[in-house]
């Protein structure tokens, strides 16, 4: 049986110690399924290319982390070999796959359970579902989901869905039962003292 996986979501807002770069390092130490690169602050779009360039060489020299740009299709498309993660308000799924092509992982956000469907669903590679216990990343986060919403949409959705939201060590153990592909973390890992550690935590977590 496949283990399920660990996405880890860098940030340079929520903690100023740390650069992408940094975090990336110690992140992609720890052996992490993913890393997805999420700059929500105003940048122009070549800063955007070249970090992620710097990020994707990086995640690749592991060759184990899978590297995703988060909500720029057209970064991800300028860098290469890499996914894109687009929310509800970014480019249309369908756009972003014309864009990066049938063989490019693009993930998506499901917050609402109401919002989605099966057609919907079936054109992404997985689905970010959450917050399942609220976030501390946004300022106008959506309604929490909760564990059975969680353990329910698992089970209809046709791809693979990653649970997000406030996911710790001392809870993922109850968000993994409910039957996830894997769990997304930001602020539990680049918030932490140590995380590279913390990050390998989680993948221990997981059955790494």
């Amino acid at each position: 049986m496949t283990r399920p996986v660990l996405h880890v979501i860098t940030d340079e807002a929520l903690q100023q110690r740390y650069s992408h770069q940094e975090l990336t390092e110690q992140i992609v130490g720890a052996g992490v399924d993913f890393l997805q690169y999420r700059e929500k602050r105003p940048r122009d779009t070549r800063t955007l290319i070249a970090t992620a360039r710097v990020l994707q060489k990086t995640c690749h020299s592991s060759a184990k982390t899978r590297f995703i740009v988060n909500d720029r299709a057209d970064v991800a498309l300028a860098v290469g070999s890499c996914g894109v993660h687009i929310g509800a308000n970014d480019l249309p799924v369908s756009h972003a796959r014309a864009i990066l092509g049938s063989e490019s992982i693009i993930g998506g956000t499901l917050n609402n359970p109401q919002d989605w469907s099966l057609k919907w669903a079936k054109q992404f590679d997985y689905l970010g579902v959450g917050p399942v216990f609220g976030t501390h990343s946004k300022a106008n986060p959506a309604p929490s989901l909760g564990l059975h919403v969680l353990a329910e949409l698992s089970q209809a959705c046709p791809v693979d869905v990653i649970a997000i939201g406030n996911i710790s060590l001392h809870n993922i153990d109850s968000v993994l039962r409910t039957g996830v592909a894997g769990v997304a973390v930001l602020s539990a890992v680049c918030c932490a003292p140590d995380p590279g550690e913390q990050a390998a935590q989680f993948m221990r977590a997981v059955g790494a």
